[in-house]
């Protein structure tokens, strides 16, 4: 079903335009794979100081000569390249935003930096492909867990913390618009795992939230639901942005009155209590919740259970990430999911590319999710 819940939830309201179309992630095409081979050969060696010319490229990479100009203006704008001048060969630079180009000294760990001192079972198995494949190299994968992430100003934090922690390469996780503009500006080897914020040039691989949140949107509206909450964490992530656009998208498409309802968690299970406090206390209370962290999960289902209110009968839940132990529940969760071998294999490409080369050659991967039925998505219930 991956992402065929976008098209179905388009069929159901019929209200899909060619824009919301175009949204959907795209495979990789001729020209980027062009442009990915050039920068291999760049990174490795194989091409220095200039390129050769585009008819002796289209030989050799059996590509037509469109594609080939097309694959250089797109290493030009990356700044792999400069820009053509008539007669002349182009010369080789080196990005700006990436590293010096040079692999890793040996035995430097792989660093995943991360807010939780116990990572999730589901970011486990994310890594596992990384981490098996670094332990062939002769590296490992280092777990580090850092209470910068609330700051404003990390600096400081993270300079000492590059120091303590010598690394071929750093995997930003959860991180905050300051992490990432810190680790881009300083030019070390870092993948976020996750989206980049705005202005943030760093490679990531991520997961396709904005279409997810806009099929949750449409499910709950099909139930009859007006009322929509959704958690995030105060420091708001750009998924968390994503499925907000989503859902609001949702809400406009089918324009049956329903709005979104915002609730602020602060990463502790008192404030998400907090916040479910004051959303029932509303005389337009939600009557359907979109969880944004597999953390909001536990609390909001221990509350809800104390006060006596009954899912889905009284209120409907949808959890957008996914984590191993969802198979536990029963009745089980309405929630969504990636294909978990494509997103590993994606980030250990692109890691090993960062230990071997300092730069990342291929394209930042967009994982299309999957939604996963269950029996918490209910009708809304009648006042």
């Amino acid at each position: 079903m991956a992402l065929n819940l976008f098209f179905h939830a388009a069929q159901v309201y019929g209200k899909l335009s060619a824009q919301e179309m175009i949204q959907l992630p795209k495979r990789n095409s001729l020209v980027h794979e062009t442009a990915a081979t050039l920068k291999e050969w760049i990174s490795s060696g194989r091409l220095k100081d200039v390129l050769p010319g585009e008819l002796d490229l289209k030989n050799r990479l059996r590509v037509g000569r469109d594609t080939v100009r097309l694959a250089l203006e797109l290493l030009t704008k990356e700044g792999w390249v400069d820009a053509s001048n008539q007669g002349c060969k182009r010369r080789i630079l080196v990005p700006e935003h990436s590293a010096s180009g040079q692999r890793a000294p040996a035995g430097l760990p792989v660093t995943f930096l991360t807010p939780y001192p116990v990572e999730q079972g589901q970011t486990l198995a994310e890594m596992e492909d990384t981490h098996k494949r670094l332990t062939e190299m002769g590296r490992s994968l280092e777990f580090v867990s850092s209470d910068i992430y609330g700051r404003k100003d990390p600096e400081r934090q993270l300079e000492n913390m590059v120091q303590t922690h010598p690394s071929a390469a750093w995997v930003l996780y959860a991180s905050s618009s300051p992490i990432q503009k810190w680790f881009a500006k300083r030019g070390l080897p870092a993948l976020v795992h996750g989206w980049p914020y705005p202005g943030v040039t760093l490679p990531y691989v991520t997961k396709a939230w904005e279409p997810a949140g806009f099929h949750a949107g449409l499910q709950f509206i099909r139930q009859g639901h007006r009322n929509i909450g959704m958690f995030e964490y105060v420091e708001r992530g750009v998924g968390a942005m994503l499925i907000e656009r989503g859902l609001q998208r949702a809400i406009d498409t089918t324009n049956q009155g329903a709005k979104l309802l915002l609730f602020k968690d602060e990463r502790t299970p008192e404030s998400v209590a907090k916040a479910y406090e004051t959303a029932f206390k509303l005389k337009d209370r939600p009557t359907a919740m979109v969880l944004t962290s597999s953390n909001h999960l536990l609390t909001s289902m221990s509350w809800l259970i104390s006060k006596g209110i009954r899912v889905p009968g009284d209120v409907s839940l949808v959890v957008m990430p996914n984590d191993t132990w969802y198979s536990e529940f029963y009745p089980p969760l309405c929630h969504y999911k990636p294909n978990t071998s494509t997103f590993s294999h994606g980030i250990a490409e692109r890691v090993l590319e960062l230990v071997e080369h300092g730069r990342v050659i291929r394209k930042s991967l967009e994982v299309p999710v999957e939604y996963v039925p269950g029996a918490t998505i209910g009708p809304a219930p009648k006042r």
